[in-house]
């Protein structure tokens, strides 16, 4: 019978008193996490103790407060109840409240119980500051932290390598590196967890050469790294995709002997999965005894990361046929989910959606959200809509998903509706949700509706990222307020790719080419942009707006040598429409003829259209005898250029050739 159990047994009898209270004190803390219903017990016990007046007793009150702390899952509102009827609570009720939250993950209310402490006029001791340290490493408390710092020096606690491992590990997570290898320097004993703090500490700031000369020295002095150091660093070789460090890390792991723990293997997987090596991750999975859901999550995710769906998708299968140690859990479900959703695969989705369902599995806002992105990307809107509506708890990611369903299905006043109702229900929107919502703004030209959203996001004090301002740039670029768009990307605190882009396209669509290239000029000169292929199609449509037919080929001519981009149909299609701008009709035909790549209806209508400006009849019938299977828009192109040549009996056989075939020209259509 356990103590607890004993007590319990004891008060049923008689009352606690002077012996039962003595026993309560010898409880071990580790007790409370054996027995399942110690909660309830102690409970009993604080009742009977209160029926007694013994809780009037601080030290065994604090005891109850200590044995409440201590269990796997501390139950922190009961324990501040206990705590707060404690007349004089004693170090062992403080140091247990403030452990208790910082083990809660609520190290801000053990930084203010610790703060309430020191007004209460409680001097704190070594363990109090050892776990203060790490409530202000949890929330890079520099400032706090400092202060304990100055309390461990006054108090005399210099020498304590426990308080002091802490300061380290807090200047440390606070990337004060400075002040971390001050406190680690000045400590006159330092055990491997010393070690590990401070070389996390250089591995997240990505100083390598000091992590490599700390590590030798740290051998030198008789220590050998733990499964933590490991997996600390192998962190940081992810956070830099330092590929080369993940590599030594590999080699120091086989020598310790610990390339067969676990742990140690999941961390290196996702190490080489975010350093781009995914033959090596695949390697260490491959080479693992024994593997958990972590692991095949590792290797999924990293897969993902690495944009290799179809392998990810694979990887799931097989956990699912083969392992039977491991069981896909909500991360793994997301990730197959996001996989489907990326190769545009509804049937293994259906798939993925009945296997949670027949296994009963908890289908939670977060794989519910990632259905609706499964099903909104396989253009699957009513499904995602249906999922959607049944959603019990809605989170900003279920209406984003949403939104961002609508708008890649063209349905843009739906998605703007949707926002208003998410507004009604109270949901505030994300970045990511304002740049689909912006993003339908400009495909229907709504202004209103954009000026709104932007309103919205200043009354609202939205932080900008750089997409968010992007979106914004495009909205007011696209729907003709080219001032307010330059005004929004000159006040952004750093332009980027996307920002340049959505400016260079917009000066050059409302007829200020000149503009656009000095803006091209500009980006140029900048290392934090470099010019993509959607930057070099503006710039190329930009110069056949205002003919410099001689700059878009020297941009042309040097897109793979100067920036990296290579050629596609898009650039070919801008430069026969530069061409046929500038009436150098035959160039053009020439130019389509040469080209490496078979021209599509888009190149072949441009340069018919520039044989009817130029009045061209011989090339534009050229050009469609030459066509395998040209398009309703062709025959009409060709059929006005006869009519512009007073050429009707051509006319009426282009018509009737139409008709036989049964092309028909759809009417055009305006989104507005």
């Amino acid at each position: 019978m356990s103590k607890i159990k004993f007590l319990q047994h004891r008060s049923v009898i008689s009352p606690p008193n002077t012996i039962t209270s003595i026993s309560l004190a010898a409880v071990p803390p580790s007790t409370i996490a054996v027995e399942s219903e110690s909660k309830s017990q102690l409970v009993q016990i604080h009742a009977q103790l209160i029926r007694t007046q013994l809780i009037s007793d601080s030290f065994l009150a604090s005891r109850i407060v200590s044995l409440i702390c201590s269990s796997t899952e501390p139950h922190m509102d009961y324990a501040r109840k206990v705590f707060d009827q404690i007349l004089q609570p004693n170090v062992l009720a403080w140091n247990s409240m403030i452990r208790g939250y910082t083990k809660n993950k609520s190290p801000l209310d053990g930084l203010l119980m610790y703060k309430f402490m020191l007004s209460r006029g409680i001097y704190p001791d070594s363990y109090t500051l050892s776990v203060v340290t790490r409530a202000c490493a949890q929330v890079m408390g520099l400032q706090i932290g400092e202060s304990v710092h100055a309390m461990v020096i006054r108090l005399g606690f210099g020498s304590d390598m426990f308080v002091m491992s802490g300061l380290v590990n807090l200047y440390g997570n606070s990337r004060n590196i400075v002040s971390a290898r001050d406190v680690f320097d000045e400590m006159p004993e330092r055990d491997v967890v010393t070690w590990t703090s401070i070389l996390s500490s250089y591995g997240v700031l990505n100083k390598w050469d000091d992590v490599l000369q700390l590590f030798d020295e740290m051998i030198r002095e008789g220590l050998e790294p733990n499964k933590v150091t490991f997996m600390n660093l192998l962190s940081a070789c992810g956070q830099y995709q330092n590929s080369e460090q993940a590599e030594w890390l590999h080699c120091q792991i086989s020598k310790y002997g610990f390339d067969s723990d676990i742990d140690v293997s999941n961390s290196l997987i996702s190490a080489y999965a975010r350093c781009q090596l995914m033959p090596k991750a695949l390697e260490v999975f491959t080479k693992m005894p024994v593997k958990n859901t972590i692991s095949w999550n590792a290797l999924i995710v990293g897969y993902m990361q690495n944009e290799l769906h179809k392998e990810a998708l694979k990887t799931f299968q097989e956990m699912v046929s083969c392992c039977y140690n491991a069981k896909p859990d909500e991360i793994t479900i997301s990730s197959a989910l996001s996989a489907c959703a990326q190769l545009c695969d509804r049937y293994q989705g259906n798939l993925l959606h009945s296997y949670v369902m027949d296994n009963n599995m908890n289908c939670d806002t977060f794989i519910c959200n990632s259905l609706i992105n499964m099903y909104a990307k396989c253009e699957d809107i009513s499904m995602a809509e249906q999922i959607f509506r049944e959603i019990p708890e809605r989170d900003v990611v279920s209406w984003t998903a949403m939104i961002s369903g609508y708008v890649k299905g063209g349905r843009f006043t739906e998605a703007l509706n949707l926002f208003d109702e998410m507004r009604r229900a109270g949901m505030a929107p994300n970045a990511v949700t304002l740049v689909s919502l912006l993003s339908a703004c400009s495909k229907i030209g709504s202004l209103v509706k954009g000026k709104e959203i932007h309103e919205y996001i200043k009354e609202s004090n939205v932080i900008m990222d750089a997409c968010l301002e992007s979106a914004l740039v495009d909205m007011y670029a696209k729907c003709g307020r080219i001032e307010t768009a330059l005004k929004v990307f000159n006040d952004m605190n750093g332009q980027n790719t996307l920002a340049f882009n959505s400016m260079i396209t917009g000066l050059a669509n409302y007829g200020q080419a000149e503009e656009a290239i000095k803006l091209f000029n500009k980006m140029e000169k900048l290392d934090r942009c470099k010019p993509d292929s959607v930057t070099l199609k503006a710039v190329l449509s930009a110069c056949a707006h205002s003919g410099m037919v001689s700059e878009a080929f020297r941009i042309f001519h040097s897109m793979s040598k100067s920036y990296d981009v290579c050629v596609d149909l898009d650039h070919y299609g801008c430069m026969v429409d530069l061409l046929g701008r500038a009436g150098l009709v035959e160039q053009a035909l020439n130019f389509v003829k040469n080209m490496p790549v078979k021209p599509n209806h888009v190149i072949w209508g441009s340069l018919l259209a520039a044989c009817r400006v130029h009045h061209r009849p011989d090339i534009g019938e050229e050009i469609v005898n030459s066509i395998t299977m040209p398009d309703a828009g062709a025959h009409v192109l060709v059929s006005n250029l006869y009519a512009e040549s007073g050429r009707w009996d051509d006319v009426r056989r282009e018509r009737e050739l139409m008709c036989r075939n049964r092309i028909e020209k759809l009417p055009g259509c305006s989104s507005i």
